[in-house]
């Protein structure tokens, strides 16, 4: 009996390909096991020098924890040393099977190959060139809410982002290989669905596009929430907004990057939008569908950004009455634009500008909470927990009761400051 643990690093759509690779190892009979396993898969990130280090340091913890298991180091860290040519540092990382974003629905045979060869196997590919590696799940165990992961890639090239080299350009999962996947996890009892991908709204199989593929989905006989993980503004099109003001399945809850609320320092970014087009966009949602909530993501510091653009990103945000912000700090990667521009901010400002950022956000966040007390939500209960039913309201506020709940199942609950989870 050969026991397997998997550790995952960064997004959902590493979320949702590590589910595969667990999937994929009980299907060949082996068993997940916490307590030394036979192997360990590690799933990294790259999107910050952060990521990189974290990455590092699992690698590096693992097998020194676990000497004799057989380490396989996949995804975005080990694609970003390929592409920079760090062969050196790929050779000598503590793992005995080294693949990028390619090739991770075929761990299994790398390591049917290793076990035979018992020799280091590293092996990677230009994602640029790459077709979409299809996976699909059937079950994602206790789970009310499934991941699907619909995109990889991004055509995009913000200035400070690494991603669109290490998981290549824009490429989509075959409309009917998405709806097949959603009704086997519907019928296998997930209640909510969510969308997923690198840039998830501009998915298109080269002939559905993403209000395609929204419109047959909340078809699905048995699916009660559908959720969008995080699209862009500017995908948020005619269409795709007629279907979700028109369809209750589809939820009201939507994460729109924002990234900053100046527009010089937005066009520096290479964003696509400009303020008035983001405000506008936002009013509009609200306008066509009720309880929405709708949370961003924002860096701070990023080069040349001033005291006054940074007032001018704070106003932005209060102004919008966003839900949240998820905050991150400029990190230069090598080989972007952001990475050759120069005024580059102290790191110091950086921190003083988080922790302001981090307090608007808590304004907002409870502003948008009290909106709901005294007021019946419906809510998708989802695990027991330290004594509390958790489980989220379809514009996913976190909801924590003593009451007994019956998992899996929606309840009508009484919103208060008591079981709104922050």
């Amino acid at each position: 009996m050969i026991k397997f643990c998997i550790k995952t690093l960064g997004c959902k759509v590493n979320t949702y390909e590590s589910e595969y690779i667990h999937n994929l190892f009980l299907e060949k009979g082996f068993v997940f096991s916490e307590e030394n396993p036979d192997v360990y898969v590690i799933n990294t990130c790259s999107v910050t020098n952060m990521s990189d280090r974290k990455s590092r340091q699992m690698i590096h913890s693992i097998s020194k924890k676990y000497p004799e298991a057989i380490i396989i180091v996949c995804g975005c860290f080990s694609q970003n040393c390929y592409n920079k040519n760090m062969i050196s540092e790929l050779e000598n990382l503590d793992a005995h099977i080294i693949i990028g974003n390619k090739d991770k629905s075929k761990i299994v045979d790398y390591l049917d190959e290793y076990l035979t060869n018992r020799q280091k196997i590293i092996r990677f590919y230009d994602v640029s060139r790459v077709e979409f590696e299809n996976m699909e799940i059937e079950y994602m165990e206790n789970r009310t809410r499934a991941f699907v992961k619909i995109e990889d890639g991004c055509n995009n090239f913000c200035s400070y982002c690494i991603i669109p080299y290490v998981r290549g350009r824009l490429r989509s999962k075959k409309f009917e290989s998405v709806i097949n996947e959603v009704k086997e996890l519907v019928k296998n009892g997930h209640k909510e669905i969510v969308l997923t991908g690198i840039h998830t709204g501009a998915y298109n199989d080269g002939e559905h596009n993403f209000a395609n593929l929204l419109k047959e989905l909340v078809k699905i006989d048995g699916l009660v929430r559908l959720r969008i993980s995080s699209i862009e503004i500017n995908e948020l099109n005619e269409e795709v907004l007629k279907i979700f003001s028109e369809n209750e399945k589809l939820v009201p809850h939507l994460h729109i990057p924002l990234q900053s609320g100046s527009d010089r320092i937005l066009k520096l970014m290479n964003r696509k939008y400009d303020k008035k087009f983001y405000k506008e966009k936002i009013e509009y949602i609200r306008s066509i569908k009720e309880d929405v909530s709708i949370t961003t993501d924002v860096i701070v510091g990023f080069p040349s950004e001033s005291e006054e653009d940074f007032k001018e990103s704070l106003e932005f945000i209060e102004e919008l009455k966003l839900t949240k912000v998820h905050i991150f700090p400029y990190s230069d990667r090598e080989g972007t634009t952001a990475s050759k521009m120069s005024d580059k901010i102290d790191g110091n400002i950086k921190k003083k500008r988080v922790k302001e950022l981090e307090m608007l956000s808590d304004k907002l966040e409870n502003e948008f909470y009290s909106k709901y007390y005294g007021k019946k939500m419906k809510v998708l209960f989802e695990e027991e927990k330290n004594g509390l039913f958790l489980g989220h309201t379809s514009n996913y506020i976190k909801v924590g009761v003593k009451e007994k709940q019956k998992l899996h199942e929606i309840s009508e609950i009484v919103l208060n400051k008591e079981n709104i989870m922050k």
